[in-house]
């Protein structure tokens, strides 16, 4: 079987109006449709956000892949994008699921974390309260000093005391002291994780830190290499991690041997192509017991015309074959933008 060509559709969906209105800006993506000789075609998903696009290399794509056999390609080395669509043709030619060709399943749902932008208090709330009703039971905040813990509070008061909070600041909580004071001032809110909470120059920063608080606390690396200093340094009790399929599963390796639990953030702010291969990925990996930062959710549309299965939270596995999913080209036309 072989690849005879690339078409592209380059998609900007809207966020839900809240978060559309205070992350402030579009996250335009790339649908790859990848077709072959026996009329397969696979589906990848490119990001297109910042200033570049995949379509810009179809020369090169066009010269490296058409007329290869699907079957002389090393899939699990392959990037992201062609990875996908790669698999998801190798797995309808074989009518099995995508997963099957990457590992044994440990799961049949993988659950997804929501997640919401740095805005006023009462925004996020409302938006942790549409979480919970929708059934995802963490939600990633990117957050401020000034307002975390009280808004940590209200979200608790509304959701109830089980709901997760995923703290990530992007480092913005600065030094060590304030890192510190505002673990131990969360730590009754079930926070689930303190995901790059100061800055990491100095990773014996991090092991202090571990040493005055009981909220866990996370990196966000994809480097197996990397991961390993931190593990080594004592600055981790989880870790977010990305790549491939051969990177991350060799990162969630590492991870496991030092019985620290992953979650993933590969794409992020992808439709249902993204996030579905992801779930392919992620329910192989035995460690990545967290909910994964895939967002197909927090847009108006995730063009599968329902074919993603996502529902209490999480993408819940069939065995189709391939990534068992379908584009709904009406909605692919609605927002296209190139």
């Amino acid at each position: 079987m072989k690849i005879t060509g690339f078409e592209f559709r380059t998609v900007s969906i809207p966020f839900l109006p809240t978060i559309q209105e205070y992350f402030g800006q579009e996250y335009p993506t790339t649908i790859v449709m990848v077709h072959t000789d026996e009329g397969i075609t696979g589906l990848g998903e490119s990001n297109s956000s910042h200033g570049s696009n995949i379509t810009d290399s179809e020369d090169s794509l066009v010269e490296r892949y058409v007329g290869k056999s699907i079957w002389d390609i090393d899939l699990s080395s392959e990037g992201f994008t062609l990875q996908s669509a790669f698999y998801d043709i190798a797995g309808q030619a074989l009518g099995v699921p995508a997963y099957k060709l990457i590992g044994p399943k440990y799961r049949d749902s993988v659950e997804l974390a929501y997640w919401s932008p740095a805005m006023p208090t009462e925004n996020t709330v409302a938006e942790a309260k549409r979480a919970a009703d929708l059934g995802f039971r963490v939600h990633k905040l990117k957050a401020r000093s000034a307002t975390i813990v009280e808004t940590a509070r209200l979200v608790q008061e509304e959701c109830g005391p089980d709901f997760e909070i995923r703290v990530d600041p992007n480092t913005e909580f600065g030094d060590l002291e304030t890192g510190i004071r505002l673990a131990n001032e969360l730590l009754p809110y079930n926070i689930e994780v303190y995901e790059d909470p100061i800055k990491f120059e100095d990773l014996s920063w991090y092991k202090e830190l571990r040493k005055h608080t009981d909220v866990p606390v996370a990196r966000h690396i994809g480097s197996a290499s990397e991961i390993l200093e931190n593990i080594r340094a004592d600055a981790v009790d989880a870790m977010n991690t990305f790549g491939n399929v051969t990177g991350l599963r060799r990162s969630a390796a590492v991870c496991e041997a030092a019985d620290i639990p992953i979650w993933v953030q590969v794409f992020a702010f992808g439709c249902c192509v993204a996030s579905t291969f992801a779930a392919h990925m992620v329910c192989t990996i035995p460690n990545c017991t967290m909910p994964i930062d895939e967002l197909p959710h927090i847009r108006v549309d995730d063009l599968s015309g329902g074919s993603m299965d996502l529902s209490n939270g999480a993408i819940n596995l069939t065995d189709a074959p391939g990534l068992g999913i379908t584009l709904d080209m009406d909605a692919v036309e609605k927002y296209r933008i190139r």
